[in-house]
């Protein structure tokens, strides 16, 4: 395992890990008959980031990102286990999915936030999985007019936005 003087991964991924990494990808977009391009990059943190570009997203993406979230969590799995244990967070995106995402929860905290606050009630927000509701807390913690709170059991955790 490459680290670097931080103890954290180095800026390199294994060839072996990052074969493994395009492989279930690939088969994954073969068995969606999606032709894609697939770029692989390492931060200087040592997070690995699949980007896919594909003129048919959204069976990759899935209803609600369901796919793509699964298509992650193998991957991350995979980097894991052929990269002897090297511990990286994984990110797969398909055609800036991800980013478009973000704005999107951002937009509907706000839009939360703003009812929550004027008509004095709470607002239940849909089940998200924990790094959609990390944006939705994050987008809302200097807000002074509502606070956040999660609740409920995974898979169905969902958000709370209450006035302050």
């Amino acid at each position: 395992m490459s680290e670097n003087e931080n103890g954290a991964p180095g800026t390199e991924l294994p060839q072996e890990s990052e074969s493994a990494l395009r492989a279930v990808i690939t088969a994954l977009l073969a068995g969606l008959d999606v032709d894609g391009e697939i770029t692989v990059d390492v931060d200087d943190e040592g997070e690995v980031t699949a980007r896919v570009v594909t003129e048919e997203a959204d069976p990759v993406v899935g209803r609600g990102g369901a796919t793509i979230n699964a298509l992650q969590y193998l991957v991350s799995q995979v980097v894991y286990r052929v990269g002897s244990g090297d511990r990286r967070r994984v990110v797969v995106d398909v055609n800036d999915y991800r980013a478009r995402r973000v704005v999107a929860l951002e937009s509907l905290a706000e839009r939360a936030a703003k009812e929550a606050a004027e008509f004095e009630e709470e607002i239940e927000l849909d089940a998200m999985n924990p790094a959609e509701r990390r944006i939705v807390h994050m987008a809302l913690k200097d807000d002074d007019t509502v606070v956040t709170r999660s609740e409920g059991d995974e898979p169905r955790r969902r958000i709370i936005v209450e006035p302050a």
